[in-house]
């Protein structure tokens, strides 16, 4: 049976070690820092709350998956909402729902204080994430990005 319940300081190490264990193609290129940022965050003592938006997944075995995410500023031009900067399910975990799982609990948060829009930014090359999030109902913005390499 799975669980999805918001992250704790003792989930720290359990994601961090999920999320290194995941490395080369199966790892997006996108959360590169974000996972690294928001475990910092969650493992200071003095917070009163969990970071928002941000969850575990385990089973009987443990820690199978984590959803980090944040409000949404008007930052990259877009409409203020909630953004998901990081997840993973466990490799031999996947494909069991799990992912969707965490998902539908950022959507139950987000309705619940009015936010109307959940966005991730990926990477060109990350497919496999692009897939997922497809599957999991989100669809590809109309806003365009403009990159130039210099």
């Amino acid at each position: 049976m799975i669980e999805i319940r918001q992250i704790s300081q003792q989930d720290a190490e359990a994601v961090r070690a999920l999320d290194a264990s995941i490395q080369g193609d199966d790892r997006s290129a996108t959360w590169d820092s974000y996972v690294g940022r928001l475990l910092s965050i969650i493992e200071l003592g003095w917070l009163q709350y969990p970071p928002w938006g941000c969850y575990v997944a385990q089973d009987e075995s443990g820690l199978v998956g984590f959803l980090l995410s944040e409000r949404q500023t008007t930052a990259y031009g877009l409409p203020p909402g909630a953004r998901i900067v990081a997840m993973a399910v466990e490799p031999t975990k996947r494909r069991l729902g799990i992912g969707r799982k965490l998902v539908k609990a950022l959507e139950a948060l987000a309705r619940a204080e009015g936010i109307e829009q959940i966005y991730s930014v990926l990477l060109a090359e990350d497919d496999r994430d692009s897939s997922f999030l497809e599957s999991a109902g989100f669809n590809a913005s109309d806003l365009k990005v403009y990159a130039k390499r210099v």
